[in-house]
């Protein structure tokens, strides 16, 4: 019996062996190789050349593309400029550079901003402008988004030209559609921190943690904890803490290796005990929030200084408690900068001492 072959599998058939059939030829691949290992040597001339060839070897495309980005960054490790200059300017204009051509428009912005002449410049300002508007949400959208503030803030110290330029990028509708938006977001609050005006920069970084929510906000963390600390200077302890819990309220585990975390989480949680201890003069409250600091953060190196915390307020009314927090840092945290101390600490606890262990840096 005969079986027709469905059209469907066919054309996917089809497909797969057109794709394989489309890889890079073996000279590019050779060529690519040769370049590699001479940029990985040092040797940046040859490695550039190297580059140059494997392009010519495909002639157009992602492939040749991305030889030719190599070959500029080759040649700009050399202090060849006008090389790099012409491969970038190919690489740019590519209807093929989909991924490398805003990478190279940025490199060749930087190029620009280092020039003395005023044209240059300006010029490199227009270009990253317009990358930024083009591709939000390409990866060298946000390196052309910092290149072009720090070059703002070099000529302008008050800040009020690159705010305003954060500005119109907050309201463009493009721009509020990408992902850019919050590095916008966030750099306009630093900027306005910056200036002094403290009720200006809280809501700034208000609207940072409220206009991108989690987890797409990278900013999350380090949005909430400049909230957090602006609120405490401003002599409003309670608003801080209630910050810190809507930061960390968004914590989840993970299945298996790795965490969720974001890298501000454990400061956020260790600044909550700080305000307690010291703004709102509550240690009992103060010494659970260091407790959860060891607890619930497991990959935090800032572990070890949340139980010495901890210790140093039940030491007056749970001196038990506060020994078997002691050992724990010196069985624990047998290399860390409280360890020491811990152990002195031991010395008054029943059961003394805790048993010596060799830090594993010592055995390196």
């Amino acid at each position: 019996m005969t079986r027709s072959l469905n059209p469907r599998v066919g054309l996917a058939v089809g497909l797969v062996l057109a794709g394989c059939a489309s890889a890079a030829p073996y000279g590019y691949r050779a060529r690519l190789a040769e370049g590699d290992r001479a940029y990985t040597a040092g040797r940046f001339q040859d490695a550039a050349r190297a580059y140059e060839r494997a392009a010519a070897e495909v002639g157009a495309g992602r492939d040749a593309d991305d030889a030719r980005y190599r070959a500029a960054m080759a040649c700009r490790r050399v202090g060849n400029l006008v090389c790099a200059q012409r491969l970038l300017t190919q690489v740019a204009g590519s209807p093929g550079g989909w991924d490398h051509g805003p990478r190279a428009r940025l490199e060749l912005a930087s190029l620009a901003l280092a020039s003395t002449e005023p044209m240059e410049i300006a010029g490199a300002h227009q270009a990253l402008a317009s990358l930024i508007e083009d591709a939000p949400d390409s990866g060298p959208a946000r390196g052309a988004l910092r290149l072009r503030l720090r070059a703002l803030d070099a000529t302008d110290p008050t800040r009020s030209t690159a705010i305003a330029w954060l500005d119109a990028l907050a309201a463009d509708p493009r721009i509020r559609r990408s992902i850019l938006i919050e590095s916008v977001l966030a750099e306009r609050a630093i900027h306005v921190e910056a200036t002094g005006d403290r009720a200006a920069a809280e809501a700034s970084w208000l609207a940072v943690v409220e206009q991108v929510p989690y987890p797409a906000n990278s900013h999350w963390d380090d949005g909430h904890l400049a909230l957090a600390r602006l609120q405490r200077a401003a002599g409003r302890p309670r608003d801080a803490l209630a910050t810190l819990d809507r930061m960390l309220a968004v914590r989840e585990g993970s299945w298996g290796n790795g965490s969720y975390a974001a890298p501000g989480f454990d400061d956020g949680a260790l600044l909550q005990a700080e305000i307690l201890r010291d703004d709102l003069r509550d240690p009992s409250a103060a010494a659970d929030a260091y407790h959860r600091v060891y607890a619930e953060h497991p990959t935090s190196l800032r572990r070890d200084d949340a139980l010495w915390e901890e210790a140093a307020l039940r030491r007056g009314s749970d001196p038990a408690r506060a020994c078997r927090l002691w050992r724990v840092l010196a069985e624990e945290f047998p290399c860390r900068r409280f360890a020491a101390r811990a152990r002195a600490a031991l010395a008054g606890c029943a059961g003394g001492a805790a048993a010596s262990r060799m830090c594993e840096e010592s055995r390196r």
